[in-house]
């Protein structure tokens, strides 16, 4: 989502092997909030303008926030918290059965989730 080489070369594989790309609200959220917050009026309008091109998974699912609930109680008990976010992004993820990518730690915590990173 930075211009990296790497994440866009993935994006156009996917594109050519007619694989969608979804974005979380989640990840919507976590990316505006932060471009928001320090004023990156040229990013955002880039942002707004690549966002358009993926569908964004809302969070309108029981059973979405069911899962989501249930890994944060799983790692609650395993002393291993994560963010609020990053656990919607992985129940959303879990939920449509789909491989979250991300460069964040964080999510290997999260049992049952398919993830990749692609920069690693």
């Amino acid at each position: 989502m930075k211009q990296n080489p790497e994440i866009l070369a993935k994006a156009d594989l996917c594109k050519q092997q007619e694989q969608p790309i979804y974005i979380s609200v989640m990840t919507y959220y976590e990316i505006y909030r932060g471009l928001i917050a320090v004023n990156a009026t040229r990013k955002l309008q880039i942002f707004e303008m690549v966002i358009k091109k993926y569908q964004i998974l809302p969070l309108d699912e029981i059973n979405l926030l069911q899962i989501a609930g249930n890994i944060y109680a799983d790692l609650k008990r395993r002393g291993k918290i994560i963010q609020d976010a990053d656990i919607l992004i992985a129940a959303t993820g879990i939920y449509y059965n789909l491989i979250v990518v991300s460069n964040d730690s964080d999510l290997h915590r999260i049992k049952g989730l398919n993830s990749e990173n692609w920069l690693s």
